[in-house]
């Protein structure tokens, strides 16, 4: 299984290879780690009464979409973000022409539904021109990648003995 695991990095892990402790200990893990995202976003803050109650209901949401076969699932915040650079960039794209274009839209949400209104709509914006920003977001992601030319120029070639 091919596994990125941050900064551009994946490693081609075999799962077979774990004992059944150090399997049990990455499922535990794992688990917990999936669950407190799913209810991370029920506060005391948000809701003084109820949080620990739409805590649980947003865990057990998270498991009983796990146990029918639904890896992610959009909570409060929106879909989970997309790992490969044009993606991510396609995603940034659509942020900025929602921000530009639903601006009193979002104005005029609550505070602290802001964000999650935002992804929605920046979610649903990608996925009707993609076609058009996934050219634009290929070029980005090549030009991010290509070192200034001004850095090219200056560079000073590397001695070796």
């Amino acid at each position: 299984m091919l596994l990125a695991i941050g900064k551009g990095i994946e490693l081609d892990v075999d799962p077979t290879r774990f004992n059944s402790e150090v399997h049990d200990h990455i499922l535990r893990t794992g688990l917990r780690n999936l669950l407190m995202d799913a209810h991370a976003s029920a506060t005391a803050k948000a809701d003084p009464e109820n949080y620990i109650q739409r805590s649980r209901e947003l865990a057990e949401k998270k498991l009983a979409s796990m146990y029918a076969g639904v890896v992610r699932v959009a909570n409060v915040g929106g879909p989970k973000a997309p790992t490969d650079p044009v993606s991510q960039v396609i995603l940034r794209l659509a942020r900025k022409a929602v921000q530009k274009h639903h601006a009193t839209e979002l104005g005029a949400a609550p505070k602290d539904q802001r964000l999650a209104l935002l992804n929605k709509l920046a979610n649903e914006y990608a996925v009707a021109h993609d076609a058009a920003l996934r050219s634009r977001a290929t070029k980005i992601v090549e030009l991010e990648s290509e070192p200034e030319p001004a850095l090219k120029a200056h560079a000073k070639p590397v001695k070796r003995k």
